[in-house]
């Protein structure tokens, strides 16, 4: 997508600047060609370019080169290939004369009314579009305030612009088009093992966590028959406390494989005042229990596209994280805000002191956890927030995170 839009934006910059330029020089070839026929009068036998071609200097033949130069180029044949019609003008702005010999188009009515015009315009030259015609007009002033409007025929001009116009914008959308093709399908074939890399090892983590659910159920059962038989102790506690920890690891891998693997989440309309209600819910008592506060404030009728399922998860991750990382005696807040008629954003934040200076960015990263100690009496692999914004990008919204006197937020956008 980067690629074509590159591409595109390479055209436009090469494209534009040469139908400017070619538009330039058409309008001032036919202008130097008007003012030559007003100067001139009506008396176009004697043809000659100005300027002396002998005597023309280095930096008079790179001006002429791109079309900046005095010179008119005009040939014998030329006052019979030309179609024009002047009107004069006194100081008063009152016409004084018409002549329309020149052009079979128009008749001396038509002139007076065109030339009229114009006469008022601010500008004095330009193109001017009639119903089957294109003419270039040149208002030239006197001394003494008498006025010549002239009126120069450039349909064949207009016609060879715009169709090269048509032509160079064709031409860039094939080669966009061709180039978008070459792109797609060479990139597909290069991206091709890497996506079934990865697809190999979405199906690997979810058959692999399957078939580790069976030996740590065992170990587990084999721990609660020892504790039967002999009691419980320390090393049965650390057994089953272990055996908690690798099954929730392998949980939370099969479930982030699953939503990584969907390929299209189909949204509806969610009530998610609703959600976020059972899932705080569902956490006041085990944040309680902690000895931290729980705030919760959850504006009415908050309804966003999402998928249900997903959703929930989305708000249980963020809650559990927040009551994982809070600090002892600390606050957990969950706020949920209306954003328009279907949207809405969700803050959960808690106390965390040691928070500055910390990359938030990547707390979304795969297995990172901010405690670098990996201490394992906090529970959880990093795997949690990651997930979160799978879920959150899969529900077409955005997550971030930032730190700022002693509280850490998340901020979702849906």
């Amino acid at each position: 997508m980067s690629m074509g839009l590159s591409v595109i934006i390479l055209m436009i910059c090469f494209l534009l600047p040469l139908h400017l330029i070619n538009y330039f020089k058409v309008g001032q070839q036919l202008q130097k060609t008007l003012q030559f026929i007003i100067d001139s009068g009506e008396d176009l036998q004697e043809l000659e370019t100005e300027g002396d071609t002998e005597s023309t200097t280095l930096k008079d033949r790179l001006l002429s080169l791109f079309g900046y130069t005095n010179s008119v180029n005009l040939s014998p044949e030329t006052r019979y290939q030309l179609r024009y019609f002047l009107v004069s003008f006194d100081g008063d702005g009152e016409i004084t004369d018409v002549s329309d010999s020149h052009i079979a188009a128009v008749d001396e009515t038509q002139a007076e009314e065109l030339a009229k015009t114009y006469y008022k315009r601010h500008f004095k030259k330009g193109f001017v579009e009639t119903d089957d015609s294109e003419y270039y007009y040149l208002k030239v002033e006197n001394d003494d305030g008498s006025a010549v409007v002239g009126f120069l025929d450039c349909t064949r001009e207009i016609s060879n612009f715009r169709t090269f116009y048509y032509s160079s914008i064709g031409f860039a959308v094939l080669i966009v088009a061709v180039l978008m093709v070459i792109v797609s399908a060479v990139s597909h074939r290069a991206m091709e093992p890497y996506i079934e890399n990865m697809e190999s090892q979405k199906q690997f983590i979810t058959n692999a966590g399957h078939e580790l659910k069976t030996p740590l159920a065992i170990i587990s059962a084999n721990a609660e028959v020892l504790e039967m038989m002999n009691g419980k102790s320390e090393w049965t506690d650390s057994i089953l406390a272990q055996v908690k920890r690798g099954t929730q690891l392998i949980n939370e891998l099969i479930t982030l494989s699953r939503v990584s693997e969907a390929e299209e989440t189909v949204l509806t309309d969610v009530d998610m005042s609703a959600v976020v209600k059972e899932s705080t819910d569902s956490f006041r008592t085990l944040v309680e229990k902690q000895g931290k506060k729980f705030e919760v404030q959850i504006a009415e009728e908050v309804t966003v596209r999402a998928e249900v399922r997903m959703l929930g998860e989305l708000v249980n991750i963020l809650i559990d994280n927040a009551s994982k990382y809070c600090d002892d005696g600390g606050t957990v807040s969950v706020f949920l805000r209306k954003r328009g008629k279907v949207g809405a954003h969700l803050f959960v934040s808690n106390d965390y002191a040691d928070g500055a200076g910390v990359d938030y960015s990547k707390f979304f990263q795969r297995f990172y956890r901010g405690d670098t100690s990996h201490n394992s009496k906090k529970s959880g692999y990093g795997i949690g927030l990651s997930m979160a914004q799978t879920i959150t990008e899969k529900m077409k919204g955005s997550i971030s995170a930032k730190w700022k006197s002693g509280v850490v937020t998340f901020t979702v956008t849906l």
